[in-house]
């Protein structure tokens, strides 16, 4: 599969913008991201040149993706950073990833992997302040006391999950803030919090 999705998402450009580039429209972008359609010989100069990358890089023959300016290394994979997840999208829907950041391979074996970027302070506790980026491993279920983040209805926060009986209790490491009782609905846990980043 090549990697022209998320060298545009990381470049934040549009399918609209690349297909006026290769002079096509939106949708054989589209194609060409999802690889209905292979890309052809007369994009992969100009798509290269655009992002600043090699032939092999683009059509996925090398394993990792840094950013256009950046050396990729063959033990490094490209990790999605999601942004403020849209009430009504799934969590990985394109609209809420911002970029990839590169993240050492070794890491993150075996798993599904995402960042975060911390809204709040309700964190800071633990010394997750905000603007922080929370490396995330997906995963249906946590541990007590465990940082996760958890879906309810179309919010999804940062804390520290407890259970209680039949109930989930997410509590913040801030004091200012009261716990959540959780007693029911639309609730799930999307994954547990592995490492927090500071990035500048």
């Amino acid at each position: 599969m090549n990697r022209l999705k998320e060298l545009r998402i990381n470049k934040s450009m549009t399918q609209d913008e690349i297909g006026k580039a290769l002079g096509v429209g939106k949708s054989t972008v589209s194609k060409y991201e999802s690889g209905a359609v292979t890309l052809p010989q007369k994009a992969i100069e100009p798509l290269c040149d655009i992002f600043d990358v090699t032939s092999d890089m683009l059509l996925g023959r090398e394993d990792v993706y840094f950013s256009s300016h950046e050396r990729t290394q063959p033990d490094y994979v490209p990790i999605p950073l999601l942004g403020k997840v849209h009430a009504g999208l799934p969590m990985f829907a394109e609209e809420n990833i911002e970029e990839y950041i590169p993240h050492s391979a070794s890491d993150v074996r075996g798993a599904e992997y995402f960042y975060m970027e911390v809204e709040g302070d309700c964190m800071t506790g633990d010394f997750i302040p905000e603007g922080a980026r929370v490396l995330v491993k997906q995963q249906k279920n946590a541990r007590n006391n465990d940082i996760v983040v958890v879906r309810i209805e179309d919010e999804v926060v940062l804390r520290h999950i407890k259970y209680v009986g039949d109930h989930i209790v997410l509590v913040p490491s801030n004091p200012a803030y009261e716990p959540m009782i959780v007693t029911g609905g639309d609730v799930e846990i999307i994954g547990r919090v592995c490492e927090v980043r500071f990035f500048v």
